[in-house]
């Protein structure tokens, strides 16, 4: 199952975007292409999570520079 999301580049940069997918690439499939984070996994719910977690993780690498 894949999920779409769009991401502001406005709020969320790209370099940002990349760390985390990196970071995460153990938990997930996770691609991002013209501001479309997808991400992918068995269970949509799961994959909501992921996403929140990726809000709070951004968040917080933002927060760090």
């Amino acid at each position: 199952m894949n999920k779409d999301f769009e991401i502001s580049a406005y709020f969320y940069p790209l370099e940002i975007l990349n760390q985390w997918i990196i970071d995460f690439e153990d938990v997930s499939k996770i691609s991002i292409k013209d501001n479309i984070l997808n991400i992918s996994w068995n269970d949509e719910d799961e994959i909501d999570n992921i996403f929140n977690e990726f809000i709070n993780y951004i968040t917080w690498l933002i927060n760090e520079l």
